[in-house]
């Protein structure tokens, strides 16, 4: 009986675990998104997911750090993904090579526009104000 209720309990954290990641998928579809760990955003929950599904990304993460921001959207069986980088100002863009092989293509860095810029500092800035009042 023991083991039946363990296994009920994996079961349904694994469920549970799963439908935050759909839910959070759909979330995620075609928005920009903050990446912070602690506490931790949709933006880094998605790159969690997304780096546990593709080896390539991970390294990419672990090479270049953290991205200040992730925008994601699909198109067909691709999926892509842009990492903004705020101090260095440069974005770089990784798709799917589709759903064979969890293989990315990563391109960049590209400078990031002045627009760009000023955006999504002001958008960290709100949110970093929010957190500190809060």
């Amino acid at each position: 009986m023991a083991i039946g209720c363990g296994l009920l309990a994996m079961s349904c954290r694994s469920i549970s675990n799963e439908w935050a990641s759909r839910k959070d998928a759909v979330s995620a579809h075609n928005q920009m998104m903050l990446v912070r760990e602690n506490p931790a955003t949709l933006g880094y929950r998605r790159l969690m997911v997304k780096s546990e599904q593709s080896a390539d990304l991970k390294i990419f993460i672990g090479q270049t750090g953290l991205p200040d921001f992730l925008a994601e959207a699909s198109s067909g069986n691709r999926d892509y993904l842009i990492f903004y980088y705020l101090e260095r100002r440069q974005a770089f863009a990784c798709r799917t090579a589709g759903q064979v092989n969890g293989s990315v293509e990563f391109t960049g860095p590209y400078a990031m526009t002045p627009g760009e810029l000023r955006l999504l500092k002001a958008a960290k800035s709100k949110v970093s104000d929010t957190t500190v009042a809060g």
